[in-house]
C-alpha cells in the first residue's frame, strides 16, 4: 500500500515527477527542432553584402584557415578548424542490454573562413551546433590502458572519470563484465579541417562582418536536416513516451 501524501499516493507522485521530467526533455528536443528548422529558415547566400546584420543566413564552400590558430583535437591530436568530440562507455540500459552511453561530450570552433564562388567569408565566433562524420579515433576494453595521449586527457578533465563501477566493478561480477564488454571505453571525433567542404547556418554580425554560426555541418542542407531531424525525433519521442507514462500513473 503507498502512502498518501497531500492526497497522492506513492504512484501519482512517482508519476508526477515523470510528467516534470518529460516535460523538460520536451523541452530542450523542442529548441533542438527550432535550430533544425533553422537550416530551411536561412537565406542562401555567397556573400556578406547580400543581407544586413542579424539575418539568419546560410552559407557553404571550403573552410579556410582565418588569423587564429588550429584547434587540437585531444585524441588524434590532429589540427582542425571545428571539432566535437565524445568519451562512451560500454554499460548496461535500463532493458540490461549493453550499450555506449557518453559520458563527456564537447563541441566547439574557432574563427575561420568559407571561401564561396564569390568570396571568402569569415565565421567569426564558436559554433553552437557542430554535426560532422564521425570518426572513432580508440576502442579500449576495461582491461587495457589507453593510449597515453587519452589517458593524459583524462587525468587532466575532471569532467571524465577515470574509474567507473562499470570499468572497475567487484571481483564477483568481473565474469559477466568481461564477456559484455561492459567499461570499454570510445573516443570519437567530428572534425573540419581547412579544406572541408562545409555548410554554416547563422546569423550576419551586429557589424556586418561575419557570421556567428548556429551549425556546422560537412553536408549540404538536405543532408544535414535529415542528419539532425533523426536526433531531434529521438528526443522528442522519449519525451512524449516520458509525459504519457507519467500521466498515466496520475491518473490511475
Amino acid at each position: 500500500m503507498f502512502r498518501m501524501v497531500f492526497g497522492l499516493s506513492g504512484s501519482q507522485l512517482f508519476g508526477g515527477g515523470l510528467a516534470v521530467v518529460g516535460v523538460i526533455v520536451l523541452g530542450f528536443s523542442g529548441r533542438y527542432v527550432w535550430r533544425v528548422t533553422s537550416i530551411y529558415r536561412a537565406k542562401s547566400i555567397s556573400a556578406l553584402n547580400e543581407t544586413s546584420c542579424g539575418k539568419l543566413v546560410r552559407v557553404s564552400g571550403t573552410a579556410e584557415q582565418g588569423d587564429a590558430d588550429l584547434l587540437t583535437a585531444p585524441f588524434s591530436d590532429n589540427g582542425c578548424l571545428a571539432l566535437r568530440y565524445a568519451v562512451e562507455e560500454r554499460r548496461l540500459s535500463p532493458y540490461l542490454l549493453p550499450w555506449f552511453v557518453t559520458i563527456h561530450e564537447l563541441a566547439g570552433s574557432d574563427a575561420f573562413c568559407v571561401r564561396t564562388p564569390e568570396a571568402t567569408v569569415d565565421i567569426v565566433e564558436p559554433a553552437h551546433t557542430v554535426t560532422l562524420k564521425r570518426t572513432i579515433v580508440a576502442t579500449v576494453p576495461s582491461s587495457d590502458e589507453p593510449p597515453e595521449r587519452i589517458a593524459r586527457f583524462e587525468q587532466n578533465t575532471a569532467a571524465v572519470p577515470v574509474a567507473t563501477h562499470w570499468r572497475s566493478p567487484p571481483s564477483l561480477f568481473r565474469p559477466i563484465t568481461r564477456v559484455l564488454s561492459l567499461g570499454t571505453r570510445r573516443y570519437s571525433e567530428q572534425r573540419v579541417i581547412p579544406g572541408d567542404d562545409v555548410t554554416i547556418v547563422g546569423r550576419i554580425t551586429e557589424t556586418g562582418d561575419g557570421i556567428d554560426p548556429l551549425v556546422v555541418s560537412d553536408l549540404p542542407a538536405g543532408r544535414t536536416f535529415l542528419r539532425m531531424a533523426k536526433t531531434s525525433l529521438i528526443g522528442l519521442c522519449i519525451g512524449v513516451f516520458v509525459v504519457l507514462l507519467g500521466l498515466v500513473l496520475v491518473l490511475l
